[in-house]
């Protein structure tokens, strides 16, 4: 009889131990997925900052670039674009305008934006690009017109800034 009461003693203190050890593997497991839960959810956290931030730079730029009186100032968007696109932008006095309203002296531009909506593309780690949807005011001598722009834009971080890279746009 005593040598059952050992067995089963023995027997029950194994599993106490077995239950113990498990226990503590469990508690360390649940620790290790709370520390991957918090980390995920900082990434997400993470990646709806730059989002916000690639949308800023791109709300800016091109507020920059297409809201002016007389001709587009560089001042307005350097700090928003690359060297390869400051190069690509016009900042001279009503370019291509002649073509438009013909021998018409010009002396009064004026550009605005309305309606801009930015929608987001493919992104990586440091790239992202956006598409805008915006209506371009303009008026010329006090006649007005609106040209619907859909551009796109390729942004990188350069400097650990978020600057435009390249772009295309269309006006109809």
């Amino acid at each position: 009889m005593q040598k059952k009461l050992i067995v089963v003693i023995v027997l029950l203190i194994g599993t106490m131990l077995f239950f113990i050890f498990q226990n503590s593997s469990l508690k360390n497991e649940n620790l290790t997925l709370m520390e991957q839960n918090k980390q995920l959810k900082s990434e997400d956290v993470n990646e709806a900052d730059t989002n916000e931030q690639v949308k800023d730079v791109a709300n800016d730029f091109i507020n920059g670039y297409f809201n002016y009186q007389d001709k587009p100032a560089k001042q307005e968007v350097e700090s928003y674009a690359t060297n390869e696109v400051l190069k690509q932008l016009q900042f001279d006095d009503a370019e291509g305008l002649e073509e438009v309203y013909g021998d018409t002296d010009i002396k009064k531009v004026q550009s605005s934006v309305e309606n801009l909506s930015l929608f987001e593309g493919q992104s990586l780690d440091d790239r992202v690009e956006l598409v805008a949807l915006f209506d371009n005011q303009i008026e010329v001598n006090d006649l007005s017109s609106v040209a619907m722009t859909i551009m796109t834009l390729e942004m990188i971080v350069e400097e650990d800034q978020w600057k435009v890279t390249n772009f295309t746009f269309t006006q109809q």
